[in-house]
């Protein structure tokens, strides 16, 4: 079972504050609710306090997250990236929201723009996306006349139209699965750089970082990028990024559409690579501080809507000390 921590009873004020957190990490965050809770700040100064501190725990967590994060390149990639963005005058801290917010309105427009450790999605992106899903939230839409869409956890597209008809969609982030098995023209999905067109087919992308994945599950996707093109037929998969298109490889269709089921399914995976996808699936972070475990084989098959029995099996398979920190993170030691 999980550590669970001991805290004191709140105050309201506290527990409307932590709501507001709560609304951000969720994966719906709009634009509206930003300016809500600039209102709700703008109440009193206790407000504006409450939710400060509600923030600056956040900040407080932070340090043990970064530092499990030495050799993941997820994390180092983010870290970069705001290493970057405080040479042109954004510090951490601004990041963060903490000392250095001199307002509760800059922490509420900081946050939702640049959201800490990746835990909801940035309002730059929500502003694109036409659909979007939450953590562990699939959705499936009908798009056009014989094309359909699913769209995984933590997933983004925007729908391309042609004369009032969706022709195609990009795929901001995330992973989506499409049938357009009744559709008479190509149907055709953009993601970074590339673009994948099935005609009378079902496939599947899987756009995370710089790298696309596409799987073909019946007929026919013809794949381009990077002044390259390749056909995939049934059962087979493929990988690209904006520089190239990697070999063709065969692959059992029902492991890569296991998502679709409400499954996780893993064989020989590393555990580095399981704690990764677990966390595209649930609120919060999971953080491996067990470096030296990263690489240790896991198989299995876990349901996505009870990972919280995934992380206590590993931690069971892995003799690991789990304990579980407000905002949903958990730490792996």
């Amino acid at each position: 079972m999980l550590e669970q921590p001991s805290h004191r009873i709140p105050d309201e004020l506290e527990l409307q504050a932590h709501a507001w957190l709560r609304r951000l990490k969720s994966g719906t965050a709009r634009a509206a609710d930003a300016q809500a809770l600039r209102r709700w700040c703008a109440t009193s100064a206790a407000h504006a306090r409450a939710f400060e501190q509600a923030q600056r725990m956040w900040d407080e967590l932070l340090p043990a997250a970064v530092l499990a994060g030495a050799g993941d390149p997820e994390l180092s990639a983010l870290r970069n990236k705001q290493s970057r963005k405080q040479t042109s005058g954004m510090s951490r801290r601004a990041f963060m929201g903490g000392a250095l917010a001199t307002s509760c309105a800059a922490i509420a427009g900081v946050a939702l723009i640049h959201p800490p450790l990746d835990l909801w999605p940035s309002a730059a992106d929500a502003w694109r996306a036409d659909f979007r899903t939450a953590a562990g939230e699939q959705r499936g839409i009908e798009l056009a006349s014989g094309v359909s869409v699913e769209m995984n956890t933590r997933s983004a597209i925007a729908v391309q139209t042609l004369r009032g008809e969706a022709v195609g969609i990009d795929l901001l982030d995330g992973e989506v699965a499409v049938d357009a098995t009744k559709r008479n023209q190509p149907f055709v999905v953009s993601a970074a750089g590339g673009r994948t067109s099935g005609l009378d087919a079902r496939f599947e992308l899987r756009h995370m970082g710089n790298a696309v994945c596409v799987t073909c599950i019946e007929g026919m996707v013809k794949v381009a990028s990077g002044g390259d093109e390749v056909v995939l037929r049934a059962a087979q998969q493929v990988t690209y990024d904006s520089q190239a298109i990697q070999a063709i490889r065969s692959i059992n269709p029902i492991d890569a559409s296991a998502w679709r089921s409400g499954i996780l399914s893993f064989r020989q995976t590393a555990l580095a690579q399981v704690v990764a996808e677990i966390n595209r699936y649930r609120p919060g972070r999971v953080v491996l501080m067990a470096k030296g475990m990263a690489d240790k084989p896991v198989s299995g098959r876990f349901h996505i809507r009870d990972l919280d029995k995934a992380i206590a099996q590993i931690q069971r398979l892995f003799k690991l000390d789990v304990t579980s920190l407000p905002g949903g993170l958990v730490l792996l030691k």
